[in-house]
Parts: C-alpha cells; structure tokens; sequence
C-alpha cells in the first residue's frame, strides 16, 4: 500500500518495517531540505502506537548499480537524450543519506533516532549472471530499447571492463544500507 495513505486505524501498529521506501520525492539528499511537504512519515507516525517503533533501511552506497550507469554513459551516451531515463534513473540510483533520514524522521515528531551502517561484497559468478542483476534492478527497460548491434557492442565493451572486478569466485562489488530506528 502507498505510505502517504496508508489505510490503517491510528495507534494499530507497535512497529513499522519498510524497506528502501525513498524520500528523495519530498527530501533534496544535497542540501538536506525538503522539497514537498513529507507524507510517508508523517502517516507512520499516525499509524503507530505511543512508543511504537520504526525502522527502515536504505542503499548509501550500490557500487555494482553506479558502475553500470558510468558504463553505460561511457558506451551509450545517447541516453543522455532518452526522457524517460533522465526522469526516472533506474532503481538503486537514489542517494540517499543516513542524515537526511534523521531530519525527516525528527520532522515528522519521531525521537531517539538511531542509525547503523552495514557494507558488504556481493559476488556474481559471472558476467552473465552480473548483466541479468543489472536488468532486474532497473537498466532492463533502457536496454531493450538499445538496438541489436549496438547492444552487443556495449555489452561486449562493459564486459571487458569488468575484469578488473573479477575474482577466482565471481565479480565483486560492495554494497553498503544503512538502518534507521526511531520511537514515537
């Protein structure tokens, strides 16, 4: 359901989970101010209980998603002009801060704002496996659009720079969320 509505009773919940909701809708990451008017979570706030927890987590760093961007930029320069791809940059490409995370949480009345980081290596077994990642964390649609010859050529030319990520076990790249929990 759509965090600016949800449909729940006030107070209902004693937790609230979400996952890499986004709140660069509402939230400039740069400047650390709002936008727009912040919804989600205030609504969060509304549905949880006094004393209620909440926590989310959010992408600070994807490495594997900011290469391929970079990679396709260097290749495929023409979706500079592509609309859609300028409006919306596929999924992960948000920059989301820990501290802007705060100043929205606070702003909405939550206290005792917490914040952890976690940063890991994901490895993929191979170039294939790593491209198939790719198209499900959003540059499928860019991609399907790219014709034929020229796929091939970029696919070709991103692969070859992706050797110097490969290991024995699989190409690295580090991902780091970090992890909000806050109290109403």
């Amino acid at each position: 359901m759509n965090a600016k509505n949800l449909g729940f009773q006030t107070g209902s919940f004693d937790i609230v989970l979400c996952g890499f909701m986004g709140w660069d809708d509402c939230f400039n990451f740069v400047n650390f101010n709002f936008t727009r008017p912040d919804q989600k979570a205030h609504e969060i706030w509304r549905v949880l209980r006094s004393g209620g927890k909440f926590m989310c987590c959010s992408w600070e760093e994807q490495e594997d998603v900011t290469w391929m961007e970079e990679a396709i930029l260097r290749y495929y320069p023409a979706i500079l002009k592509d609309r859609e791809y300028l409006e919306q940059r596929p999924i992960g490409m948000s920059y989301e801060k820990a501290q802007g995370y705060e100043i929205i949480f606070r702003s909405a009345g939550f206290r005792d704002v917490e914040v952890s980081k976690q940063s890991m290596t994901f490895i993929s077994t191979d170039e294939e496996e790593w491209w198939q990642q790719m198209q499900h964390l959003g540059w499928k649609s860019f991609i399907d659009r790219i014709g034929t010859d020229e796929l091939r050529r970029i696919k070709e030319a991103i692969f070859n720079d992706l050797q110097p990520y490969k290991r024995i076990d699989g190409i690295h790249f580090k991902k780091a969320a970090f992890f909000v929990d806050s109290v109403k």
